[in-house]
């Protein structure tokens, strides 16, 4: 099976029979066509990976050929990659991009460039396609996941509505609406908060006390603690000055802590805060299953959680960890996951240090 099929466009023979030598020897599959009209045609019929195409050719030429692909659906977004060695002004080549062509390489070809051209060209259309797939999955699971709730309320109204309920009972389908708006508000807010970090400039940047900070997410995360039965702790300064935007850094703290403890079966969840010169670290650990290795890096990225999703419907967006990372760049800081002393994992912040034109004691 190659590694790629080539589509090449070309009216002169010599050419078509070298570029065949030089793909085939390096792994790609070749697919030949003498004229432009012939090269379309081929293009729907195959579908092929990538197309060289010549400019010069009789009756339609490469332009002509770039404007059909371009036209229809099928083969819109097949990579061209434009050979020629006439058609070198700039206006030409211009034109080519313009219509769509990804390079422009000059006759005579060098084969060992042609070659990494074409695998950079594949590479980035695959991701590209990869990235676009991805995205309309997010799109069809948010639309499903905020479906649900809008359904168990609906369904909730109907009952009060069409029947008579005991009041007891009425207070319990009342509930039920009640936690379904919550979900909802809370999936919409989350939503809302990562686009304006990722964004960028929803931070208001003022003196901050992150112990002060990290109190205020440890007591509110407390219940979850005491009901997963499991013992959350803080270790940290009197004090720790940073600048930065009280709500979005304690929104980061409260997802890392709802994290840990989430993937937390027995054991502590820890945050501890110390000063490091020139700024602050911030560190939650778990005693949880921890993070392999070779996710570590992509953990805070959406489009990845969205690919496990699709194995596994549970798993959420990780749009709260893409939000943490968006947040924490915001402010200038760095954020990422290594492996905990506990046996779990340790998310970890640094933060840079208060300007020294801002007085500490703000």
């Amino acid at each position: 099976m190659p590694e790629a099929r080539i589509l090449v466009v070309d009216d002169h023979e010599d050419n078509r029979v070298l570029l065949k030598m030089v793909l085939e020897s390096h792994g790609l599959g070749y697919l030949g066509a003498q004229d432009g009209q012939a090269g379309l045609q081929a293009a729907r019929r195959e579908l092929p990976d990538l197309m060289l195409l010549d400019l010069e050719m009789p009756q339609m030429d490469g332009f002509g050929v770039l404007e059909a692909l371009r036209a229809d659906r099928a083969t819109a977004d097949l990579p061209v990659i434009i050979l020629t060695a006439t058609y070198m002004e700039p206006a030409s080549v211009e034109r080519g991009l313009s219509l769509g062509a990804d390079e422009y390489l000059v006759k005579p070809i060098n084969p060992e460039e042609l070659l990494v051209r074409i695998r950079s060209v594949i590479r980035a259309r695959r991701a590209e396609r990869e990235v676009a797939r991805l995205r309309r999955d997010f799109q069809s699971m948010l639309v499903h996941d905020l479906r649900s709730p809008l359904e168990g309320i609906g369904l909730a109204l109907d009952i009060l509505l069409k029947q008579e309920v005991p009041p007891d009972q009425a207070n319990e389908v009342i509930a039920l609406a009640r936690d379904q708006v919550r979900s909802l508000s809370e999936m919409v807010s989350g939503l809302l908060e990562y686009y304006r970090a990722d964004a960028g400039g929803s931070a208001v940047l003022a003196p901050i006390d992150l112990v002060k900070l990290a109190e205020e997410v440890n007591a509110e995360a407390s219940l979850v603690a005491q009901d997963r039965r499991l013992l959350l702790t803080l270790d940290a300064p009197e004090s720790l000055l940073v600048e930065g935007d009280h709500r979005l850094l304690k929104r980061v703290l409260a997802n890392l802590v709802a994290n840990a403890l989430k993937f937390t079966p027995k054991g502590v969840v820890r945050v501890s805060l110390r000063a490091q010169p020139p700024g602050a670290r911030i560190e939650v650990c778990d005693s949880g299953p921890g993070i392999p290795a070779d996710e570590r890096a992509k953990v805070f990225d959406t489009f990845y959680h969205i690919a496990r999703r699709r194995e596994r419907p549970e798993h959420g967006f990780g749009l709260g960890l893409a939000f943490c990372k968006a947040a924490v760049e915001e402010h200038g800081g760095t954020i990422g996951v290594t492996d905990s002393p506990s046996g779990g994992a340790t998310f970890w912040i640094e933060l840079p240090a208060l300007p020294a034109s801002v007085p500490a004691g703000c």
